[in-house]
């Protein structure tokens, strides 16, 4: 990690908070990405591809009250502006409060697909990427708190609009469109301290719309998912579950909302190569006529890590994609990453 330059976070604490701020110090990181992919449809494409990163990471002493923090992510395909960024208020016992825009710090969006893998989920990259857990909150401008009690960790996210909306200071956005006119709120708790090797977690949420109508498609919706992961020795196994009734779903006839079971076994070879085993499979309920359909995806991956960089070996396959039948995908990708 490259140290950059100190500057004054006077400015971020005094938005936070009545009270003075010590300077603070800002921090860069980054990764670069190189990927070679090849699929079952033997298209005529480039099958090469790259991408890259910078992480910023400011932090600043506010008296008497905590730390301010600030995190951002900038990378090659929004070169325009940040990916995502949060800013955040550590009080220690009290807790932390944060605003996040994307960053996915806080909340049920936490716990999506937690079966232990070598590399990427079994779904990544094929047809159907979207197969995770549907969150039904918005994914940015949303308000956290994060505190950790008796070895519980408790998360919670209110989202006072469902929208991603990246509001400029001074501004607002995302009202008077599809998915601005409502709000949500959800959670997590975690713990990995109470049995030896055991981590689990639950989490859940619901969406209210504002002008539900019936067949308008702003219905209000609900998530809720649970996982356990078990460690001995070298070997990691879970399991993930979740179940949700999508927002919106009165006029998708093909997404009445989804059950997830994800399974996963990680093996940790030697201190440099992992091997791993997953299971995704999505039920997806049809909320018109027609009877539910389930997509099974499957992953094996092999990753070998040699300081800052990670090569990466991995196959998924998937049948009934989005909830289609016969429909199938399967892809192979190789990755070569560097963290600097």
């Amino acid at each position: 990690m490259k140290k950059l330059t100190k500057i004054g976070v006077s400015a971020l604490a005094g938005s936070l908070v009545a009270a003075s701020a010590q300077a603070g110090e800002l921090s860069a990181s980054g990764t670069w990405e190189l990927t070679f992919k090849s699929d079952d449809k033997e298209q005529a494409a480039n099958p090469f591809g790259s991408k890259s990163a910078i992480t910023l990471s400011g932090s600043g002493d506010v008296d008497g009250v905590g730390t301010a923090a600030f995190f951002a992510v900038i990378n090659d395909n929004n070169p325009a502006g940040y990916l995502s960024h949060e800013i955040s208020l550590d009080m220690g016992d009290m807790g932390t409060f944060g605003f996040d825009q994307g960053v996915g710090t806080y909340g049920v969006s936490v716990i999506d697909d937690k079966s232990p893998t070598a590399w990427e989920e079994s779904w990544h990259n094929t047809n159907n990427s979207s197969a995770q857990l549907t969150h039904t909150g918005g994914s940015g401008g949303v308000l956290g708190y994060a505190n950790t009690f008796g070895g519980f960790s408790l998360s919670v996210e209110y989202a006072p609009a469902l929208t991603s909306a990246d509001n400029g200071d001074g501004a607002s956005g995302g009202d008077n469109t599809s998915m601005a006119n409502g709000s949500n709120v959800n959670f997590n708790i975690q713990n990995s301290e109470l049995i030896e090797g055991l981590a689990f977690g639950f989490g859940a949420g619901e969406s209210e719309y504002d002008d539900t109508v019936a067949g308008s498609g702003n219905d209000d919706g609900s998530s809720v998912v649970g996982y356990a992961n078990y460690t001995m020795g070298s070997i990691t196994a879970g399991v993930t579950l979740s179940d949700s009734s999508n927002a919106r779903s009165a006029t998708n006839a093909n997404d009445g909302g989804r059950e997830v079971e994800a399974y996963g076994i990680a093996m940790a070879v030697n201190e440099n190569l992992s091997v791993s085993y997953n299971e995704h499979n999505t039920t997806f309920k049809k909320a018109g006529a027609g009877p539910d359909i389930e997509q099974e995806a499957t992953g094996i991956a092999i990753s070998y890590t040699m300081g800052g960089a990670t090569l990466a070996i991995q196959n998924n396959s998937m049948d009934n994609v989005g909830g289609t039948a016969s429909s199938n995908d399967e892809i192979t990708e190789i990755s070569l990453s560097l963290a600097f």
